[in-house]
């Protein structure tokens, strides 16, 4: 499984929603529900499935059931037993994307790769990081590795500061 690859692809989705809406709708990518951008990430992960898992087949399952206390956004079974079990948070708090962390760490399954993606809307003047990606990043009992980020601009009209959009991209365990 290619962790890096899928990180891709979840920044590659984001930019590309982000476009599409501020075209169609004004807004930006926070316009999007969670689930939505879960669910576009799924396909667009499955399109790419022979760099993302190489030739293993692949069986995408939407908001499975895994036995850490609540629905997981987005799972991928592999043939040879293995999961990939990711979590979504847009434009959230910390303690939100705690409680995401601590959700797939409750994951007992062996075989199973976590990943934790949160799209964060950071003032420019903040930029890369506002304390968010810090705290969950040095959680106590938890190890939380980058694999990719991103900041972009985009659009929208909760704040009247430029705001951009920090894709992150975890493993979490």
């Amino acid at each position: 499984m290619h962790l890096s690859r899928i990180a891709e692809i979840i920044c590659d989705t984001a930019i590309s929603e982000n476009d599409e809406l501020s075209e169609i709708a004004q807004e930006g990518i926070f316009h999007m529900p969670e689930l939505a951008f879960a669910y576009e990430c799924g396909k667009a992960i499955l399109k790419e499935a022979d760099s993302v898992f190489g030739h293993l087949s692949a069986t995408w399952i939407r908001e499975a059931t895994l036995g850490n206390g609540g629905p997981t956004d987005l799972v991928f079974k592999l043939e040879n037993g293995e999961k990939l079990a990711i979590e979504f948070k847009l434009r959230d708090t910390a303690a939100a994307y705690e409680n995401d962390i601590i959700k797939l760490c409750k994951i007992t399954e062996p075989n199973t790769t976590k990943l934790f993606c949160a799209l964060i809307d950071v003032f420019d003047s903040k930029l890369p990081d506002d304390g968010r990606q810090r705290h969950i990043e040095s959680l106590p009992g938890f190890s939380v590795i980058p694999i990719k980020k991103l900041a972009f601009s985009t659009k929208q009209n909760w704040y009247q500061t430029k705001t951009s959009c920090v894709v992150c991209v975890w493993s979490v365990s």
